[in-house]
């Protein structure tokens, strides 16, 4: 049988485009000469596909690093069929009928059987936009997917596709409810079961479909029982959305700077809608439920890409002036690929010896005397280097932060209540957009903690710090990981050292979205 030697360096063009990989001296078998395949790195990451053609080459499969005349299988991981022609057309191919489009479970099947399996329709992408792979209601979901679906989503991978968004909506419904109710547990408990179900690379349409999945206990069997029955609705939902509390806690935290404590209390006053706590001249806000109100219209409407793009080069700007050198990341929702969000949070830090403690100060009297801040809440830190991580998973961190709502310039959008045939009014126009900012001051020894708390998601984060503590022995929080058995803090300079740390693969920002 032939042989063939794993690629070695490629060009730099090749580099850039991230299709590269290791240097490899060792050389396999190919036992399988009719079959090349070309694993596609987007949204996969280089090393979960570098460790995948390792795999696939030591099992006798052909394995191109590039992309070449001679593939004849195409993989793709969380990608639908639309998503793969355009990076193909990016890649200068006109013809895609050449290639069979597939989904990794194909490859994955193929891993198990240790030979090419038949690229039935369950594998292929198809022109809806939707991976057929595991297609349930033309074939079972193979046991080794569910089998292997971990409790803790830092060993999952979810991305923006979510097969399953009846369902999710669902259990965030119901654990909003129970965390208005201060029930940790059940909330948990839907959040948990939300999180497994937008991992999964299939669209549940029957209860077999989640046997042996985690985090299905029998509140959440039943939902997805009810919904898989009534064809997509769940009376339980309908209940929780119907009442009377839910709906008001449900306005009252709209507002920024009302919580759950605070919604408990209007709510015994006899309050129930916003109109209702604005009329109420008794009431004693506090400077930010005050801002909240004065901006609700702008607060409560999604914060775009470009929008958190435009605060980005402000935000940059602005920090840069005081510090050239310093490090300014978007973190959150954004940084995990999302398009819309609510806030926008950015991290800042040093790399450089020159450290400045009014930094924070600086950039908000700026933007005070430019006109750009519409408020400002400063946290100073607090934050003590030896003392050990918290225990708890939703721990805030001690950092420098500050919570501001920004100005934002934009062209200018006639308001809604403009009538073309009254008189051009100025009052009537209005050429800006409050948005939420947060920024946090982070010193560099700890930046990859906390850059990796504050990218999220939050069922993400407390799941990774669930993992350190009771499978490896350790504390994670937003400023540090401390060994337990060895008594050491783990220094780290970025966040694939700490899941390295953690005896588990990286995972990327936008594979996060638990």
């Amino acid at each position: 049988m032939d042989r063939i030697r794993a690629p070695g360096v490629l060009s730099q063009r090749k580099r850039q485009k991230g299709m590269h990989s290791p240097n490899l001296s060792c050389s396999y078998e190919i036992k399988f000469n009719k079959f090349v395949i070309f694993i596609m790195q987007r949204k996969m990451g280089m090393t979960r596909r570098t460790f995948l053609m390792e795999l696939a080459r030591r099992k006798g499969f052909r394995v191109e690093s590039e992309l070449s005349d001679s593939v004849t299988h195409i993989v793709a991981e969380n990608n639908s069929y639309p998503e793969v022609l355009d990076w193909l057309r990016g890649q200068a191919v006109s013809d895609s009928s050449r290639f069979e489009l597939l989904d990794i479970s194909w490859f994955t099947a193929c891993m198990e059987a240790g030979r090419p399996v038949d690229s039935e329709m369950k594998y292929r992408l198809m022109e809806q936009g939707q991976s057929p792979a595991l297609n349930t209601s033309e074939s079972e979901v193979p046991s080794f997917i569910a089998s292997k679906v971990s409790e803790y989503s830092c060993q999952r991978k979810t991305t923006l596709n979510n097969y399953n968004k009846k369902f999710t909506d669902a259990f965030e419904i119901m654990a909003e409810n129970y965390e208005f109710k201060e029930n940790e547990i059940i909330c948990l408990e839907f959040l948990r079961a939300a999180s497994v179900l937008k991992s999964l690379p299939f669209p549940v349409t029957r209860m077999k479909d989640i046997q042996g999945l985690p985090c299905m206990g029998d509140r959440v069997r039943d939902v997805i029982e009810e919904i898989i029955e009534e064809g997509g609705e769940s009376s339980r939902v309908e209940e929780v959305l119907n009442d009377e509390r839910y709906k008001s806690f449900k306005q009252f935290t709209s507002v920024f700077g009302v919580g759950v404590k605070t919604s408990e209390k209007w709510y015994r006053m006899g309050l129930r809608t916003l109109e209702e706590v604005k009329a109420d001249k008794t009431l004693k806000l506090s400077k930010m439920q005050k801002a909240g109100f004065l901006y609700y219209e702008d607060l409560v409407s999604s914060v775009s890409k470009a929008e958190a793009d435009a605060v980005s080069l402000i935000v940059k700007n602005t920090v840069c002036m005081f510090l050239p050198d310093a490090l300014v990341t978007i973190t959150g929702g954004f940084r995990r690929g999302k398009n819309i969000g609510h806030d926008i949070d950015f991290l800042i830090t040093n790399p450089g010896p020159r450290e400045d403690d009014e930094l924070l100060h600086k950039v908000v009297d700026l933007w005070k005397k430019q006109g750009l801040l519409l408020y400002c809440d400063m946290v100073e830190s607090t934050f003590v280097k030896e003392q050990l991580p918290s225990r708890k998973v939703d721990a805030f961190d001690n950092f420098q932060k500050c919570f501001i709502i920004l100005k934002l310039h934009q062209p200018r959008v006639e308001n809604s209540s403009y009538n073309t045939s009254k008189k051009f009014d100025m009052a009537e126009v209005k050429d800006w957009k409050a948005i939420r900012v947060d920024l946090v001051i982070t010193p560099f020894e700890q930046y990859a903690y906390a850059l990796l708390g504050w990218t999220g998601s939050r069922q993400f984060g407390r799941d990774l710090r669930r993992y350190a503590t009771h499978e490896r022995k350790m504390i994670l929080d937003n400023h540090a990981l401390y060994d337990r058995r060895k008594r050491i803090f783990l220094k780290a300079g970025s966040e694939e050292e700490i899941f390295a740390y953690l005896g588990l693969d990286y995972v990327e920002p936008w594979e996060r979205n638990a």
